[in-house]
């Protein structure tokens, strides 16, 4: 597991997520998409239903896509604040979603969990590989860590960091 100090947090530490988790993960989902969904105008009522309907959509999704992942909570001084899965592959590490409620966003939490993750595939010689939407602003923070782009569709950047 991960723990790192920081001068804005004390302790960060990753736990594996189980069943009784979920209603939290769901918070975590909800609290960084409902602000773009506001812009759309709907209904409290249709902004919650598209919601909870997308993250468990996006659920079975990555549990279909990496049956191997790990899934942990992101723990800050035994308060949880975001989630993380990562699939740790033979030739790479795959950083598929970290996503931290906002009220915890821009202290330093991400870089610190990326870059402990950077410091393991270091050790293992693998690249680390993930995928962003083009109008996401962590995208600056990964480029920032090194990662560069090398592809990309509509919506998604594919990055790589060796």
């Amino acid at each position: 597991m991960l723990a790192k100090e920081s001068e804005v947090l004390k302790t960060i530490e990753l736990k594996a997520i189980t069943k009784a988790d979920e209603a939290f993960l769901y918070e975590v989902y909800r609290s960084t998409k409902k602000q773009e969904v506001d812009l759309w105008g709907w209904s409290v009522e249709q902004t919650q239903t598209f919601l909870m309907m997308q993250w468990r959509a996006q659920q079975a999704s990555y549990n279909r896509q990496f049956p191997t992942a790990n899934h942990y909570m992101i723990v800050v001084d035994q308060q949880c604040v975001g989630r993380l899965l990562i699939e740790e592959l033979s030739d790479y590490h795959h950083l598929i979603d970290i996503s931290i409620l906002p009220t915890y966003q821009r202290k330093g939490l991400a870089t610190s969990i990326i870059v402990e993750l950077l410091q393991k595939a270091r050790e293992g010689n693998k690249a680390v590989l993930l995928r962003v939407f083009h109008t996401n602003p962590a995208r600056h923070l990964y480029e920032r860590l090194g990662f560069q782009v090398v592809s990309g569709d509509e919506l998604y950047l594919t990055m790589r960091w060796q």
